[in-house]
């Protein structure tokens, strides 16, 4: 099984309902880390401070694994121990550090044709392929989680390269 399979395995069994926007919200972060979402360090605080309000409490973990020595960080549980400042610093670095390439991200999206049909997603191979010929012609762009997924799940997270975190 590769990384990016292992991966998928694990993000489908805490999250069933994804749709394949956010399998390639997953790929995006994996290959790409945050860079897309913050303009500044600053600006991605003021982001940090609204979030926090939107925060309701869950059970997830501290940190759920992406790949590429990548993982998501639960605000939730992340403001138990850790400042604003810090989990925001901690983001940005990773952001900063992170760099991917089209042609590594455009492999993994071939791969997760792959492993859309040896896992048990709630959508078929055909509205996978249906969302990629999308997603091709707006030219590959970082995405938001779906509809169904920001309603099912209410994600509040920062992807953060795990030893930049708490250095």
């Amino acid at each position: 099984m590769s990384e990016l399979q292992e991966i998928f395995a694990l993000h489908l069994e805490r999250y069933p309902q994804m749709q394949p926007q956010d399998c390639v919200k997953l790929l995006y972060q994996n290959e790409f880390g945050p860079g897309h979402s913050i303009t500044n360090e600053n600006e991605a605080l003021e982001w940090l401070k609204q979030e926090k309000e939107l925060l309701i409490p869950n059970e997830e973990e501290l940190f759920l694994p992406i790949g590429n020595y990548l993982y998501r960080v639960d605000l939730f549980q992340a403001l138990k121990q850790y400042s604003l400042e810090q989990i925001n610093t901690w983001f940005t670095q990773t952001a900063n550090e992170q760099r991917g390439s089209l042609a590594s991200y455009m492999k993994k999206l071939k791969e997760m044709k792959t492993i859309v049909a040896s896992l048990p997603f709630s959508f078929s191979q055909e509205e996978y392929d249906s969302y990629i010929a999308y997603y091709r012609g707006a030219a590959y762009p970082a995405v938001h989680h779906s509809e169904k997924y920001q309603s099912t799940y209410n994600p509040h997270y920062r992807v953060v390269r795990k030893n930049i975190w708490n250095q």
